[in-house]
């Protein structure tokens, strides 16, 4: 995403005649979103752009990568496509004016928000900024937040929400452009989508017949996260994992090497899965993360995963 472009588009609004929505969301226990839009105040309109506007240009110059879910490079934020997000098209419908609730927010509701979509309307098209929601609660075991009203000094509830001077998805163009990785998982609820990715992986690995008691090993795999997101960058490297089983013989020098805890058997041509100490040792061959330096023959272990 060309992030000076965006800003220069945010910098150029006309802050009297803003085409501005703001939306608070959850995911009620059914899977389905439920999202609420209040009416902004015309000064807060301006004061809310020129949140998102600041966070967005705090980021011109920092590196963009592709998003991993194995986790980001540090200094870098990622780039990845909506449509690659499952849940993505639910949550614009729950912003859809059919479906969105434009009355008062119940209290009761309120606890159970988890994000807030700021929606800019422009003549290309919308800008959805995301950020999970800043709740006033922390204090509820040992204290409280007040407030000075006509001289007196009175406790606030804990039905508050804040918006703070940060941003952590931005979707424009097609593009999302990814500021916080951990948000991606919570806003967007990919975890499901990580179990069905690995699954499709573990499928592929299934039809290679290189690991003994195989369906532990799926149920091990499934039930790690660690494990799951590796697997899901790994359906995306289906030929580096292709070629790893079919240079098994390479994989039993590494198991050597590195002294894994991993037994061979049927006249070394399947690795032995015993318990889930090996499941990341496994997935680490599977990726192919061993490796030896050119230079000083150094051998080592690609820590992504």
């Amino acid at each position: 995403m060309d992030v000076t472009e965006l800003v220069n588009i945010l910098n150029g609004l006309n802050d009297e005649d803003l085409d501005m929505r703001l939306y608070f969301t959850r995911k009620k226990p059914s899977g389905r979103y439920q999202s609420y839009s209040p009416t902004i105040d015309p000064g807060l309109q301006k004061e809310i752009k020129d949140i998102v506007k600041s966070a967005v240009e705090r980021v011109q110059e920092v590196e963009q990568r592709p998003f991993s879910p194995i986790g980001t490079i540090e200094g870098c934020i990622e780039t990845y496509a909506p449509n690659e997000v499952t849940s993505f098209n639910d949550i614009l419908e729950s912003l859809n004016d059919d479906f969105v609730n434009r009355q008062e927010i119940p209290p009761e509701e309120i606890g159970k928000l988890t994000f807030y979509c700021l929606k800019i309307t422009i003549d290309e098209g919308d800008i959805l900024f995301f950020r999970r929601v800043t709740k006033f609660n922390k204090l509820s075991k040992g204290g409280f937040f007040g407030k000075f009203t006509n001289g007196d000094f009175q406790k606030l509830d804990n039905t508050l929400l804040g918006i703070d001077s940060n941003v952590d998805i931005v979707i424009f163009g097609g593009e999302m452009l990814i500021l916080n990785h951990i948000s991606l998982e919570r806003i967007f609820s990919i975890q499901d989508q990580y179990q069905e990715k690995a699954s499709q992986t573990l499928d592929l690995v299934s039809r290679t017949d290189r690991i003994t008691n195989f369906e532990q090993f799926r149920e091990d795999c499934l039930s790690d996260g660690r494990v799951t997101r590796a697997l899901t960058k790994l359906l995306n490297e289906e030929n580096r994992m292709n070629q790893v089983f079919e240079n098994f013989e390479n994989v039993i020098q590494v198991i050597d090497i590195f002294g894994l805890n991993i037994e061979l058997e049927d006249e070394n041509t399947k690795l032995v899965y015993e318990e889930k100490s090996q499941l990341l040792d496994i997935t680490r061959l599977m990726r192919d993360s061993f490796y030896r330096t050119w230079i000083n023959n150094r051998d080592g272990l690609d820590e992504g995963v």
